[in-house]
C-alpha cells in the first residue's frame, strides 16, 4: 500500500529529527462538483498531511500541510520550542476495526454524467410551474471520495475510504428572503432517489406569504430539519473544557445538571451504519465510542481528546477531526405516536422550520426566525418572530416527540412538539 510506505518513511524522518513519539495522518480527496444540469462539472484532488511530534516532557509540534515534507518540517520546528505537557502524547495503542461500517459507496467510480444531470434536472424542473413567487437561484451537486491513512510510532496503523454525496439548493421567495436546503449521504442512491427539488419548493411556499401581527397562542411543531440544526449547533457544548453555559449551570441533586425534560435523550454514535459522520478512527487513531450526551434531559458524557482524557482519568472518545473535537452522528430518541396522529390531535398549530441563532457561550437562542402558521390542515403563511430565550427554557416546552424519524445533517431526529411558542 502506497500510503503505508509514505507513512513509515515520515515516522522514520521524525525519529531522525529527534522526536520520541509521533503520529502521522494523510488524507486524499478526489472530488467532482456540478452547478446546474447544463453546466460542465469541475473536478480535482486535495491532499493533506497532519503530523504530531513529541519530544521529552511532552513538547508537542503540530504540522499541517499539503505535503509530508512541509508538515514534518513544521512539526519538528514547533516541537523544538514547545513547552512541556504532562498529559501530552499519542493515543494508546488499540485495535481499529475498519470493515463493516458502510461508509463507502462501491458505485462511486461508475456513476455516469447522465446520472448527475438527471438528478439536477429533476430538481430544476420542480420550480418551472410554481404557484408562488419562488425562484431557484442556486443548485449544486458534489461528490467526494476520501482515503484517510494513519500511523503511530507505537506500532498502530489504519486506513479507510469514505464517500460523500451532496446536493444543495437555494430559493428566493417573494419576501426577498432565501431558503437553503442540503441533502447529504454516504451513498449516491440516497440523494438521487429523494425528490429534492419538490421538497425544497414545498418548504419554501409558505415562507413566501408574510402574515401581519404576532403569531397566535397555539402549540408548536419543531420540524425535524430545525431540530437537527439546533442539536448540531448545541453539540459542541459537550466538548471537554467548554467554558460556556454548561460550565456555569447550577448543579442539582447528586451534582447532576438538567438541561431539558426527561423526554429529551440524545446520543452520539460515530459507528452508526452509513452515518454521515461515521469513521473507523479519528485523526488521533482512536476508535470512536458511543456517548450519551443527554440522559433523559440530564447532562451526560463529554467529548475527549487523548490529552483531556488523561487529565481527568478518562478515555479518549474518538472525535478529533481537523485538529478539534467535533460531534459525529447524533440520535434523538423518538416517541411513541406518529406525526400524523399528533397533527390530528393538535388541530391548528405553528411550525418552526428553522431555529434562531444559538449563542453557545450564553446558552441562549437569540435572533430572528420564521414560524409557519397551519390552520385547518393548510399552511397559511409565516410570522416573523425574534427569540431571546435560554436553551433550557426553550427545551422546557417539549411535550413529546413523534415516533417517525428523519436524518438531516447527520442527526437522526423525530418531529418535536412544544406546548407553545417560547420567545423569551
Amino acid at each position: 500500500m502506497e500510503d503505508r510506505r509514505l507513512l513509515i518513511a515520515a515516522l522514520d524522518r521524525l525519529r531522525a529529527g529527534g522526536v520520541l513519539v509521533a503520529e502521522v495522518l494523510t488524507s486524499r480527496t478526489d472530488w467532482l462538483e456540478q452547478t446546474g444540469s447544463r453546466t460542465a462539472p469541475a473536478s480535482g484532488e486535495t491532499v493533506s498531511w497532519t503530523v504530531r511530534a513529541w519530544r521529552a516532557g511532552g513538547a508537542l509540534g503540530l504540522g499541517v500541510a499539503p505535503t509530508s515534507g512541509e508538515a514534518i518540517a513544521l512539526a519538528l520546528a514547533r516541537s523544538a520550542v514547545a513547552g512541556p505537557d504532562p498529559y501530552a502524547g499519542p493515543s494508546e495503542r488499540q485495535d481499529i476495526r475498519t470493515a463493516g461500517l458502510g461508509t463507502s459507496d462501491r458505485r462511486y467510480g461508475t456513476i455516469e454524467a447522465a446520472d448527475r444531470v438527471e438528478l439536477l434536472d429533476l430538481a430544476e424542473r420542480a420550480f418551472e410551474k410554481t404557484k408562488e413567487n419562488i425562484r431557484l437561484v442556486r443548485l449544486r451537486y458534489r461528490q467526494e471520495r476520501t482515503r484517510r491513512s494513519w500511523a503511530s510510532t507505537r506500532g498502530t496503523e489504519a486506513s479507510e475510504t469514505n464517500t460523500r454525496f451532496t446536493i444543495e439548493g437555494e430559493v428566493e421567495t417573494g419576501q426577498q428572503s432565501r431558503v437553503t436546503q442540503i441533502l447529504e449521504s454516504r451513498h449516491f442512491s440516497d440523494v438521487a432517489s429523494l425528490p429534492f427539488g419538490t421538497d425544497l419548493r414545498r418548504r419554501a411556499e409558505p415562507l413566501s406569504r408574510a402574515l401581519d401581527g404576532a403569531p397566535p397562542a397555539l402549540p408548536m411543531i419543531v420540524e425535524p430539519r430545525a431540530l437537527a440544526e439546533l442539536m448540531r449547533a448545541l453539540a459542541p457544548a459537550f466538548v471537554a473544557g467548554h467554558t460556556g453555559f454548561i460550565a456555569n449551570a447550577p448543579a442539582g441533586k447528586g451534582g447532576t445538571i438538567r438541561l431539558a425534560p426527561p423526554v429529551l435523550h440524545v446520543t452520539d454514535d460515530a459507528g452508526l451504519h452509513s452515518g454521515l459522520y461515521t469513521v473507523a478512527f479519528d485523526d488521533r487513531g482512536v476508535t470512536p465510542v458511543p456517548l450519551t450526551l443527554l440522559r433523559e434531559g440530564v447532562l451526560g458524557a463529554r467529548y475527549h481528546t487523548p490529552e483531556s482524557a488523561r487529565a481527568v482519568g478518562s478515555c479518549a472518545t474518538g472525535h478529533v477531526r481537523d485538529g478539534v473535537l467535533r460531534p459525529s452522528n447524533l440520535v434523538i430518541r423518538p416517541g411513541a405516536r406518529t406525526r400524523n396522529m399528533i397533527h390530528v390531535e393538535l388541530g391548528d398549530l405553528l411550525l418552526l422550520d428553522g431555529p434562531p441563532p444559538l449563542d453557545l457561550q450564553a446558552g441562549r437562542l437569540v435572533g430572528p426566525a420564521r414560524v409557519v402558521r397551519v390552520a385547518a390542515g393548510e399552511t397559511v403563511g409565516f410570522h416573523d418572530v425574534v427569540f431571546d430565550v435560554g436553551i433550557s427554557e426553550f427545551f422546557g416546552g417539549i411535550t413529546e416527540f413523534a415516533a417517525d424519524q428523519e436524518r438531516h445533517n447527520g442527526v437522526d431526529t423525530p418531529t418535536g412538539v412544544w406546548d407553545r411558542l417560547r420567545l423569551g
